[in-house]
């Protein structure tokens, strides 16, 4: 049986699907298996009935009347032929009820089960010796890894797989989850270097949206988004000049708001020179003056924008950061002052070149791959 369903008749029995073994346009002969617990015989645990049906409207299949043994006159009798091929499948379904009362006991409600190809079974049996192979060859490990888990991602119902995670050793799944944690962040690296020079702010805004936990650098705390592109206030009578925000952010632990602004690595950090030193950009002065002015318009309008909801995020005294340029652009010593002299001078605000940003990620990688008792990466 390639698929098999079963519906629970008893506390003993359930009934199995109907396998044919004989069909025309108007009439089919089926086998109907029951599965059972059998106390006199464990082996013994699975009986049926043969049945004639006929096709009713909408083709659907209804079953013939059967006519008691005890109705049968002196001289007449029923006499039921299997070919060869029927007798064949016969066999080879029944057995398959058979293996699965061996695993599975007998089901409980309705239940469907689809029936493994050869190669399938091969694998459920693999030995942890043969995985070697995949080990030798991490292309083929990781296809057959990623096919597994687009099948575990696309179940219904993955509670009986996650029954087996939590078979596992402690430590394997924390190994796992380490993996999967360092995987996201090389991706987010990868990224970065693919696209140093990317001056379109609206692929900065999606991956920092799709790799967030990069955002967590900017702080010392754990942050999670609460929107991306949120209004934070501002809008006047007429319904304009509202002020949005490339991302509203909160500490996990105490719901405390933050705000952050970005712009592209190629944004300029410096502008001319001014006797011995170098003024700011006025990208750089005006991120700066932009993401202040909507940490005053989210504390001047945060009832309003948190509504019903209170337990969103908190705006007592959001920090702020600004996410822009990169360090390449401060090539000699007076840059490097000028740039450094300018950020340091507002509490509670942080300007962060981009570089500087995945830096911080990099470095977090190197923690996470380092040799237990070796010395922490530069």
């Amino acid at each position: 049986m390639s698929e098999i369903n079963t519906r629970s008749t008893s506390r003993r029995t359930a009934q199995a699907s109907d396998v044919v073994l004989r069909q025309t346009d108007q009439v089919r002969l089926v086998f109907r298996p029951t599965i059972l617990d059998n106390s006199s015989n464990e082996d013994a645990s699975v009986k049926g009935v043969f049945l004639y049906q006929k096709k009713q409207k909408f083709g659907r299949w209804e079953d013939f009347e059967t006519i008691p043994l005890t109705s049968v006159k002196s001289g007449e009798g029923f006499k039921l032929e299997l070919k060869s091929k029927e007798l064949l499948k016969l066999v080879g379904e029944v057995d398959s009820l058979y293996q699965l009362k061996r695993d599975e006991g007998v089901p409980r409600g309705q239940k469907r089960y689809i029936q493994v190809t050869p190669q399938l079974d091969q694998l459920r049996a693999i030995e942890s010796l043969d995985l070697r192979i995949l080990n030798a060859n991490m292309k083929l490990g990781g296809s057959l890894l990623s096919k597994l888990l687009a099948w575990w991602i696309s179940l219904d119902d993955p509670s009986t797989l996650i029954e087996k995670l939590l078979e596992l050793d402690p430590s394997s799944l924390s190994k796992l989850n380490a993996a999967l944690g360092l995987g996201r962040l090389k991706s987010a690296l990868q990224i970065w270097d693919q696209n140093k020079d990317n001056s379109d702010e609206e692929v900065w805004q999606a991956s920092l949206t799709e790799h967030s936990f990069v955002l967590e650098q900017v702080f010392s705390w754990p942050a999670s988004i609460v929107e991306g592109k949120a209004y934070v206030g501002g809008k006047n009578v007429f319904n304009k000049s509202g002020n949005i925000v490339d991302f509203l952010v909160k500490k996990r632990l105490t719901q405390s708001a933050a705000l952050i602004e970005i712009k592209t690595p190629t944004t300029k950090l410096l502008g001319s020179k001014y006797r011995q030193t170098f003024n700011v950009s006025a990208e750089l002065s005006g991120s700066t003056m932009q993401i202040l002015n909507y940490k005053h318009s989210l504390q001047e309008a945060y009832r309003d924008l948190r509504g019903d909801q209170k337990d969103l995020f908190d705006s007592f005294d959001p920090q702020c950061a600004v996410i822009i340029g990169s360090t390449d652009q401060l090539d000699d010593r007076a840059k490097v002052k000028a740039f450094e002299l300018y950020r340091h001078q507002f509490p509670g605000l942080a300007i962060i070149p981009f570089d500087e940003l995945f830096e911080r990620t990099r470095k977090l990688v190197g923690l996470l791959e380092a040799e237990p008792g070796s010395e922490p990466p530069g």
